[in-house]
């Protein structure tokens, strides 16, 4: 006897797991954002965020992320990229690049809206089927973002680095160039967590070095409103206050340089 393969079977058939660069993302503060702002205005840094367009003046552009890779829900992003099995989308240079979109994307929200953001980046099982993106390494990502994270950093999974060493795929000379400029956009917190290093690395996406001292103005004074706004409020004081002595060692590691 013959059976019609129903779209439940063929779901189960056809969707399947790829090893993907899974990256989970949101805005602190956008309850405050949501009550004080225009809807086109929230519109525009949701477009920010997930699209991190730039001011014109970053020299690296930063590829767009396929649509298809991307699933947003308020101020809510997850991005999975498959590293191995796309054939029709090259990988090459998917890691590196994707963590420069996220300093852009950081570097952005704060110059044009004061807005900062928490989140993970792993390595591991994921797909995409009904616009959905789902997997062990989505939960990985999510818990990273919120358990790991904790203040204004997004945290980067070491095993980012496994994948790297092992899919020659991903590097655009060889590996421990690949690795090393991967390397360049992180940093090591006080936790042993490596986190990207956004206000360091934007430094030098600037054509002009006065935008990179507006910049830094501008996070100085974010920084200071709000610890200032939350006094009362240890949970969201203390995420500024991490913010305060990641703006200070940058501010410092930048005179010992010079």
């Amino acid at each position: 006897m013959m059976f019609c393969a129903t779209e439940s079977d063929m779901q189960k058939r056809y969707v399947k797991y790829e090893i993907s660069l899974v990256t989970h993302t949101d805005i602190l503060g956008f309850g405050d954002l949501v009550n004080t702002q225009t809807a086109g205005h929230i519109s525009k840094t949701l477009r920010v965020f997930r699209e991190a367009i730039g001011p014109p003046q970053y020299k690296r552009a930063v590829p767009r992320i396929p649509a298809e890779y991307v699933v947003n829900f308020s101020d809510l992003c997850i991005m999975s990229r498959p590293l191995r099995s796309t054939a029709k989308d090259p990988p090459t240079g998917a890691v590196f690049f994707q963590l420069l979109h996220l300093v852009h994307a950081q570097a952005t929200l704060i110059w044009n809206d004061r807005i900062v953001i928490r989140g993970g980046v792993t390595v591991g099982e994921a797909t995409r089927s009904h616009r959905q993106i789902f997997g062990p390494a989505v939960n990985c990502a999510y818990r990273l973002e919120s358990k790991v994270a904790k203040y204004a950093r997004i945290v980067v999974d070491p095993k980012v680095f496994d994948e790297v060493s092992a899919n020659p795929r991903l590097w655009i000379h060889d590996e421990p160039s690949e690795s090393e400029a991967i390397r360049g956009l992180l940093q090591t917190d006080t936790d042993g967590q490596l986190f990207i290093d956004y206000l360091g690395v934007i430094r030098d996406e600037y054509d002009d070095p006065a935008d990179y001292d507006e910049l830094l103005d501008r996070h100085a004074t974010m920084i200071k409103d709000n610890l200032a706004k939350h006094a009362a409020n240890p949970n969201v004081r203390e995420k500024y206050e991490w913010l305060e002595r990641y703006h200070s060692l940058t501010v410092n590691s930048l005179q010992r340089a010079s």
